[in-house]
């Protein structure tokens, strides 16, 4: 049997698989037994787009993109001078992940400028270019590693898309609520917190604690569970344990939806659909905001004085 990661194996694919509750018995005729577990997980997604193919009446795309993927993860093979010249599904994944991670980022911004929402309005497309393009890609390919997307569906999927555009959207929409208009700083914490904020504070980490809890008595019953916590320790103390004790250490939201986001990498569709929300909210960060360093002005002296940087501003031609 075929295995990409033992962690994951094959034949378990099926339970993070939609609506596999469809009946065999209602297609027009019965399947073939199936020979290996992919054969039976494809059979599985046919049943499905027949169903909303067939029964439900929708377009060929659509009907592909709800039962499985809009791209196949799986592509024909093709062959030049006799060489296999068709990228593997774990390259396929990789790039629609990265199509879809740009192109929302763009989605993300346009739909926040139009919405009068809060913006960076000194960012445009040659700051992003220079300035936040490389991190952002290696970022995603970070994500993409660890957080195992690599054995996942293709994130074009119901599963995933819908969940990251809320989290893109959802972060700018908490700029309704007056009580939200804050950051997660000390100075913040101290001066603009309400009653409100910490009421919405709490009822959000007792949400969030829910979902660790579950996440974690899930990988414990896989038996993933001492793996999945050593890579957690890891990555803090790779990624955080550099910043404690900065002056002005801020912990941006895209900062936290990234941190979050390569831990919940579990098969099951809610981690699949809650590491897609947090993916969505890592993109309205940089959408929003720009990629801002975690502790500000103190990253752009040291940059600024090693360089000998003179100091200038930008005009109106430089900045777009």
């Amino acid at each position: 049997m075929p295995v990409d990661d033992p962690s994951f194996p094959l034949s378990d694919a099926a339970a993070s698989e939609p609506f596999l509750d469809i009946e065999r018995e209602s297609l027009s005729k019965p399947p073939p037994a199936p020979d290996t577990d992919e054969d039976q997980i494809l059979i599985l997604r046919q049943a499905q787009y027949d169903f909303y193919a067939k029964r439900l009446r929708f377009p060929p795309a659509l009907a592909s993109f709800a039962s499985g993927n809009l791209i196949p993860d799986n592509l024909p093979q093709r062959t030049v001078l006799g060489q296999n010249v068709t990228p593997s599904a774990h390259i396929v994944r990789g790039v629609k992940f990265m199509i879809l991670t740009f192109s929302f980022i763009w989605f993300c911004r346009e739909f926040v400028r139009e919405s009068h929402l809060e913006l960076d309005d000194t960012m445009h497309l040659q700051q992003f270019r220079l300035f936040f393009f490389l991190p952002c890609l290696q970022d995603t390919l970070c994500f993409f590693a660890l957080g195992r997307l690599a054995y996942r569906r293709g994130v074009d999927c119901v599963n995933f898309f819908f969940p990251c555009a809320l989290g893109a959207c959802f972060m700018s929409w908490l700029g309704y609520i007056p009580a939200l208009r804050v950051s997660f700083t000390e100075d913040s914490i101290k001066d603009q917190w309400t009653t409100e904020t910490y009421v919405y504070v709490i009822g959000l980490a007792i949400f969030v604690f829910g979902l660790i809890i579950s996440i974690v008595v899930t990988a414990a019953r896989e038996g993933l569970l001492f793996g999945r916590f050593l890579e957690l320790v890891a990555v803090s103390l790779l990624a955080v344990k550099p910043l404690l004790g900065a002056e002005d250490l801020h912990l941006h939201h895209w900062f936290l939806a990234l941190l979050l986001g390569f831990h919940v990498n579990l098969r099951q569709w809610y981690s699949f659909m809650l590491q897609g929300f947090l993916w969505g909210v890592y993109i309205n960060g940089i959408a929003v905001y720009g990629r801002d360093g975690l502790v500000g002005c103190a990253e752009v002296h040291y940059h600024a004085t090693d360089l000998n940087c003179p100091v200038y501003w930008w005009g109106d031609d430089d900045s777009r």
